[in-house]
């Protein structure tokens, strides 16, 4: 199985990793305030795996949008 690094061109693949690491990152500040960080993380977890294997540039971007 292709990693997502070698699956997509690099600028797409930089972009959905720096996506998920801000995510996480939000989530984690959100949490701290609402005391529910582990719901909060696990959350964008399995949004981000729900996807993981999309290697459309069209489809990726749509989910980048929502």
């Amino acid at each position: 199985m292709p990693s997502l690094q070698t699956a997509l061109p690099p600028e797409l693949a930089n972009n959905a990793i720096r996506l998920y690491r801000e995510c996480l990152r939000r989530a984690k500040y959100i949490g701290q305030k609402q005391y529910n960080t582990e719901l909060l993380v696990d959350m964008v977890r399995q949004q981000f795996k729900k996807h993981v294997h999309e290697t459309d540039p069209e489809k990726i971007q749509k989910f980048k949008d929502e």
